[in-house]
């Protein structure tokens, strides 16, 4: 069964597209079946949550290994920048620190990636990087295989930025470690996952060129 949305071929009896989620059951249906028109009292029939979850379980079956990696990675990583980087209750030798940078409150302090943005305005750049990300994901699904090939690498490399080295410190700095929020640690698995699922497309991309 060819689906008309994307032109990809799905298997018989699947009730959505494989690579699209569009509703292969309506497609399939014959043209004389349906009404001609559409009268203004009608209602249109609203998908049920058994049809919800089955289009939600076929998109989630038809992404590779590396995409779930990507995607997973994309969503913790845009997640992590709102939550708070920075929550403890003893500041220690960063107080005197974020005195001067303006800080009212030095017992205790929460700063989210939107706190600190906007002290350090580049500190957007690192939720722009996890919004690129979730575009090269979409569109790496859409493109030849050379092409997959690329945005892998891109999407290696956007991880690469931040993730493996906001990890590295959250393990082996105790200082970071005893101020750290959950945001940060969401950041940085997220940004490794993104790396992790490039490289894991790539190797898949190579094995199937060979």
């Amino acid at each position: 069964m060819t689906c008309i949305a994307c032109g990809k071929p799905n298997a018989q009896g699947v009730s959505f597209c494989e690579f699209c989620g569009a509703n292969l059951r309506l497609e399939s249906a014959p043209s004389e079946a349906l009404p001609a028109t559409v009268s203004a009292g009608t209602k249109v029939a609203t998908p049920s949550a058994a049809d919800i979850a089955q289009m939600g379980k076929s998109l989630l079956g038809s992404l590779s290994l590396g995409e779930k990696f990507v995607g997973v990675g994309t969503i913790a990583a845009v997640l992590g920048f709102f939550f708070p980087w920075v929550s403890a209750p003893d500041l220690g030798p960063l107080a005197g620190l974020l005195g001067q940078m303006g800080a009212a409150e030095l017992n205790h302090i929460s700063l989210s990636g939107v706190d600190v943005a906007k002290l350090v305005g580049a500190v957007y750049l690192i939720l722009l990087a996890a919004i690129a990300a979730g575009v090269l994901f979409y569109f790496s699904r859409k493109v030849r295989t050379a092409h997959q090939l690329l945005m892998a690498g891109f999407l290696v490399m956007i991880g690469s930025l931040c993730g493996p080295m906001i990890i590295a410190q959250l393990l082996f700095i105790p200082m970071i470690q005893s101020i750290a929020g959950f945001g940060l640690w969401l950041l940085g698995l997220g940004f490794s996952s993104i790396a992790a699922g490039g490289l894991i497309t790539i190797a898949t991309l190579g094995k199937t060129a060979r």
